[in-house]
């Protein structure tokens, strides 16, 4: 396992990492930040290269205030954690991880800022060229495919990914190059039709009238998914499953509707329950719980953004009438 260790005197600290690291890692050029003047980073990681797809493990250990990157122009690449937490920003959309689920996703020239929430964490990073996986995606059936949908539609699916790239990282330490082949190549390949099949469930983003006479139906189906499972993990794949739709039809559904995503309207919902707890006198914590989310400075922000003020201070003024 190939291992860079990296010290500075404060300020912005940049990282030279082996050749021998997945080529993600080495062309993103990461820059770690730290206000401490004996900082340091270690990391140390585990690669996949195949014909399409590379996947890397990285553990990283060190008092570091955050990890800035920029994905190369040609990759599609996102992120699953593994251990210990971090939050961020990718692109434009909030990052905050939970061990085995999706961090984030990285299109095309988009940077990342990860912001460490523990001394120690670690995940899995994988990039595949963004113009093959459109064109798998087209071989699909999709004719207008968005790499973007794969944030939405790649949660419920980690399980799956990781058990195909922990084995592809075993085989290829092996350095069986005869052996081997016959155990990556459809390894590889499950990974990555997954991916193409995840953007491609419908053939053209333009549906028919037919369909957009459904689209209301679709979308009310969902929300009384959302509203009778509130305080559970909901993910896109559930949504589909009862309402019975591919991931694209229901995504094309919200967005003709409502403007927005499925899981858009799934927080704006759980924030809109929690405002309706904390008015009927139940605690914030014991609120968030039942509304299937996590209290944090996250949520509070988004609920602030949401009702122009923060849970407190909705309790407080409940509490003062």
């Amino acid at each position: 396992m190939p291992q860079q260790h990296v010290s500075g005197s404060g300020g912005i600290v940049k990282l030279e990492l082996d050749q021998c690291l997945s080529a993600w890692v080495s062309r993103i050029d990461p820059r770690f930040h730290s206000e401490e003047d004996d900082a340091s980073l270690e990391v140390a990681g585990s690669e996949y290269l195949g014909s399409n797809l590379s996947i890397v493990k990285v553990s990283s250990r060190g008092h570091v205030k955050s990890i800035l990157a920029r994905n190369p122009q040609d990759l599609f690449s996102f992120g699953i954690s593994d251990v210990g937490l971090f939050r961020g920003v990718a692109g434009n959309r909030e990052i905050f991880s939970n061990p085995q689920r999706l961090a984030f996703i990285l299109l095309p020239g988009e940077s990342i800022k990860l912001v460490p929430a523990a001394e120690f964490f670690s995940g899995y990073i994988f990039h595949i060229k963004s113009e093959y996986l459109l064109s798998e995606s087209i071989k699909h059936g999709t004719q207008l495919p968005s790499l973007l949908t794969l944030h939405d539609a790649i949660p419920g699916h980690e399980q799956l990914i990781l058990a195909c790239a922990n084995q592809l990282l075993k085989f290829f330490a092996l350095g069986d190059e005869i052996g081997s082949l016959r155990v990556l190549q459809p390894l590889e390949e499950s990974i990555v039709s997954l991916l193409a099949t995840l953007i491609s469930v419908e053939p053209d983003l333009l549906v028919s009238g037919k369909q957009a006479q459904s689209q209301p139906s679709y979308v009310q189906i969902a929300l009384s998914y959302m509203e009778n499972n509130i305080n559970k993990n909901i993910t896109l794949s559930d949504l589909c499953i009862a309402c019975s739709v591919s991931g694209r039809t229901l995504q094309v559904a919200f967005q003709a509707v409502m403007s927005r995503t499925p899981l858009q309207v799934l927080q704006e919902l759980r924030l809109n329950r929690l405002r309706d707890k904390i008015i009927d006198g139940m605690d914030i914590s014991s609120a968030c719980e039942q509304v299937g989310i996590q209290h944090s400075g996250r949520i509070s922000a988004k609920y602030k953004q949401l009702f122009g003020e923060l849970p407190r201070n909705t309790r407080s003024r409940r509490t003062r009438s």
